[in-house]
């Protein structure tokens, strides 16, 4: 009758029971099984996500971002001509340029801002003649800027930023 146990070796220990080579890969590879289950379950996450999920958010279509339209007046003062005056007409940074314009000069426009920040800026040069030059901005009928500059052959800047709702 067999217990299932080797004969005992000289030493007086059983010697162990040989094991089949489908026994020793599953001890090895025990693991396996778990992680192919864990990645089946990790790919029917994102298929089932991917189609149940609308493509935009709920209430997605009703979301309204801030804009509003402006009046911007940009003026610079002072005597004769002014060889360069640029400014910016988008609120980005998008100019225009009048060379050799005319002073007192100025130009009044509606610009749409949003929904981010808007820029409004004049810069202007002063003639080699004249004593000084001016400049001002306004948006909505508010000054917003305004600076002066004195002597022959200079420079003034008006800029300022413009919230979408600030009105």
């Amino acid at each position: 009758m067999t217990t299932g146990t080797a004969k005992p070796k000289p030493d007086g220990k059983p010697s162990p029971v040989p094991r089949s080579r489908t026994f020793r890969l599953a001890q090895r590879t025990w693991w396996l099984p778990w992680v192919l289950g864990a990645a089946a379950v990790a790919v029917a996450v994102v298929i089932t996500t991917e189609v149940f999920t609308p493509d935009q958010p709920a209430g997605w279509d009703q979301v309204r971002l801030p804009t509003a339209e402006h009046q911007v007046v940009y003026t610079v003062t002072g005597s004769g001509k002014s060889p360069e005056i640029k400014y910016v007409v988008d609120g980005v940074n998008g100019t225009e340029t009048v060379v050799n314009g005319d002073l007192p000069w100025r130009k009044e426009f509606t610009l749409k801002v949003g929904p981010g920040l808007g820029v409004v800026q004049v810069l202007a040069a002063n003639n080699e003649s004249a004593g000084s030059i001016a400049c001002t901005v306004s948006v909505d009928g508010n000054v917003v800027h305004q600076a002066t500059s004195r002597g022959p052959g200079t420079q003034v800047s008006c800029s300022s930023v413009i919230r979408p709702s600030s009105r």
